[in-house]
């Protein structure tokens, strides 16, 4: 098993997407076994004024057992976005913070016991690459749509 290791991130940074900026994820949890039989580790971006608003990645995995011809992979990257709260209510008490939104991103493999290493290698790659192309950036930073 790999060991979790903080995450370093490269942020948009310029308003054309140039990388200018990185954030860092820390671990907060590895290999803790869900109710579903996923392995789940998760780390957090905690730079957010309040818990509340802090931005998590996570990955689960379900390990290969005798029987299921199938690997899963699921991870996921939520950034909330927290409400505007006004300095103070009028009996002078700050309101809490909460979560106005949050924009998040999920992914997935699966990866048959059959596949080959190279096989497997060549479906991360192609996802990595698939996520760089003009037309999805497109349809996440202006809700464009392909047609």
């Amino acid at each position: 098993m790999a060991a979790q290791a903080s995450l370093t991130v490269t942020t948009r940074g310029t308003a054309n997407g140039a990388p200018t900026n990185t954030v860092v994820y820390n671990p907060i949890s590895a290999g803790q076994m869900d109710p579903n039989g996923y392995l789940v580790s998760h780390w957090q971006e905690q730079t957010a004024v309040s818990a509340i608003g802090f931005s998590d990645v996570v990955v689960k995995s379900r390990p290969i057992k005798p029987g299921v011809d199938l690997q899963r992979i699921n991870g996921s990257l939520s950034i909330p976005t927290l409400d505007v709260t006004a300095p103070a209510t009028g009996s002078g008490i700050q309101p809490a913070p909460s979560v106005a939104y949050s924009n998040d991103f999920t992914f997935g493999f699966k990866l048959p016991t059959r596949s080959t290493t190279a096989e497997k290698w060549e479906l991360y790659f192609r996802s990595k690459d698939l996520l760089t192309k003009t037309f999805l950036e497109a349809m996440v930073k202006s809700n464009e749509q392909v047609n």
